[in-house]
């Protein structure tokens, strides 16, 4: 079985803008991915995400591990206190997780979507 290589080396890579999904508060974040494809036959699939700040809800019900590449902010989990991240940080959501994302300074991380 060969490797799956994603390359986001520019900002070529990068699809395009779009708001969060369920946005929080007046200021509207946007994302965009680069390298997003699938690397299982049931889904499970990886990119890269990058993200303006702002305050949004978390709409991936599935798995999700998160390296972040850049940038800085926090996410409170739903009924739990904020989990701080920065630049070299890793976050491994569990599937359903649900609760709020703050961007304070744009982030841009790799993703592990599993199904």
């Amino acid at each position: 079985m060969e490797p799956i290589v994603v390359r986001a080396v520019n900002e070529d890579s990068f699809g395009a803008e779009v708001p969060v999904g369920a946005p929080l508060g007046n200021l509207l974040a946007i994302t965009r991915t680069a390298g997003d494809q699938p690397v299982t036959a049931s889904g499970t699939h990886m990119g890269v995400w990058e993200c303006s700040p702002g305050q949004f809800e978390r709409m991936v019900p599935q798995a999700e591990y998160s390296y972040f590449l850049s940038g800085e902010g926090c996410f409170t989990p739903e009924g739990s206190e904020p989990v701080q991240f920065c630049a070299g940080d890793m976050i491994y959501f569990q599937a359903d997780t649900k609760g709020v994302w703050n961007i304070r300074q744009t982030v841009r991380k790799a993703y592990l979507i599993i199904h």
